[in-house]
């Protein structure tokens, strides 16, 4: 029987939410399953040994589970204009195309009766590049490297308290001279629109509570301590030698509830995650803060029967007014429109399982519903919807070997929006985009190995 793929429309989420659901509710009342019974005593001489008593303990036995996934990504895509669209000229089209390897090393387990560890470490590799007419750039890069562990105390009753620490190893890539800027490409068609940051920190705090066998709360709370990093400025037209600035991101702190229900055939879970963050300098000069963000996500599964299960996902993400640059150097104020946009997707996918083999169709749905400022990649992205249409294969080779493939065809569509409001200098002329629309290809291909 394969394992079902359950999407998420948010990135890894901290530990305690969303990412860890699934786990956590099978944890939840079965600590007992990660526990190896001791071997009885010998008997041979009973004749000769006194009576055993009439209660026997089991010994707790540590066991460990290795998961190692890699993964093969592939996204294409072709429009009316081209990459980034602040900078690529209007009336020229515009293509491009990144292929990602991300790789993931997990390590989980109970080292005591009361303790649950869990070791994780993520990198990867990505090729991006977009071509307009007059801009082309590329970039091949390792990505920044990604280690986090959690520990679980299971040693009271009716709760679980988890303290979780993330760090972000900055070997990446983050100054990009010359062109190579342009192959940052939109967050809503790639996976990965900027290629490295600077040291992060991220410890997080919370606590799972079982309710009986079928549901678990999670709740917690999380800072973001994040290091400083170089990124590419101004380009000198005479040399040609692009200059560096100082990029330091403001720290982000943070708070979380999830609550997930399995019983039978049915599987749900919904997760609410807030966050604000402190402001963003620029070499030295207080530049940004981004808006407070609130980002609801839910998953919801059913099991028709052992071959049939459907599968739907959401989210949505709200972002406040940014503070901006006042008058003053080194002053924000609030913005009086709000450049931040609301973002909705949902996901869809059914599977049919034969054997050792599934197979079904996906649908997924993206809209955005005004213009925006990516704070990861310092770019606007457009009003826009985003649709797919694909499939889903997978295959079980074995107990501890799965593979899996996803394919699928983005159609976007983007409105004409005007100029842009900078406060507090007003609507800057050029910088709205006429209608616009892409056409895509998304592929990937993956394993994952469990011993």
């Amino acid at each position: 029987m394969i394992a079902r793929t359950v999407r998420s429309g948010q990135p890894d989420a901290a530990p305690g939410t969303l990412g860890d659901l699934m786990r956590l509710l099978r944890w939840a009342g079965a600590a007992g399953l990660l526990c190896g019974a001791a071997q009885a005593a010998d008997l041979a001489q009973a004749a000769d040994l006194a009576p055993a008593p009439a209660d026997v303990e089991a010994a707790f036995v540590p066991a460990w589970t290795t998961t190692l996934n890699s993964e093969f990504r592939y996204f294409s895509f072709s429009g009316t204009k081209g990459q980034p669209l602040g900078v690529a000229p209007t009336g020229a089209r515009g293509e491009g195309s990144q292929v990602y390897l991300p790789i993931g090393l997990g390590l989980n387990g109970q080292p005591s009766e009361n303790l649950r560890l869990e070791l994780t470490l993520r990198g990867g590799y990505v090729d991006s590049r977009q071509t307009t007419p007059g801009l082309t750039g590329g970039v091949r890069t390792a990505l920044d490297t990604q280690l986090s562990t959690t520990a679980t105390y299971l040693g009271l009753d009716g709760f679980q308290p988890f303290l979780s620490v993330g760090v972000n190893l900055p070997t990446g890539t983050t100054f990009l001279d010359g062109t190579r800027f342009l192959a940052r490409l939109d967050s809503d068609l790639v996976d990965v629109p900027t290629f490295g940051e600077g040291l992060n920190v991220g410890p997080t705090l919370g606590v799972n509570v079982p309710l009986g066998d079928t549901m678990l709360v999670s709740l917690g709370v999380g800072a973001t301590f994040r290091g400083g990093y170089s990124r590419e400025g101004a380009t000198d037209p005479f040399t040609n030698v692009t200059a560096a600035t100082r990029l330091q991101p403001g720290d982000t702190v943070s708070a979380n509830a999830s609550l997930s229900y399995q019983e039978g055939p049915v599987f749900a879970n919904l997760a609410v995650i807030y966050a604000a963050e402190s402001a963003t300098r620029i070499d030295g000069v207080t530049s940004l803060r981004g808006g407070e963000r609130l980002s609801v996500s839910g998953q919801a599964a059913y099991t028709w029967s052992p071959a049939w299960t459907t599968t739907l996902s959401a989210s949505f993400t709200h972002t406040e007014n940014n503070l901006v640059p006042g008058a003053a150097l080194g002053t924000l104020i609030r913005e009086a429109f709000n450049s931040n946009s609301n973002l909705y997707r949902v996901g869809l996918d059914t599977l049919y399982t034969v054997g050792a083999l599934g197979i079904g169709p996906s649908l997924g749905y993206l809209y955005r519903d005004r213009n925006a400022f990516d704070a990861r990649t310092l770019l606007f992205v457009p009003q826009r919807e985003r649709y797919g249409v694909g499939g889903v294969l997978q295959y079980a080779a074995s107990e501890g070997v799965a593979l899996s493939w996803r394919g699928e065809r983005i159609f976007v569509r983007e409105e004409a929006s005007p100029d842009k409001i900078f406060d507090p200098f007003g609507v800057i002329p050029g910088t709205g985009q006429p209608r616009l629309s892409y056409r895509g290809w998304s592929f990937s291909g993956g394993a994952t190995l469990k011993f």
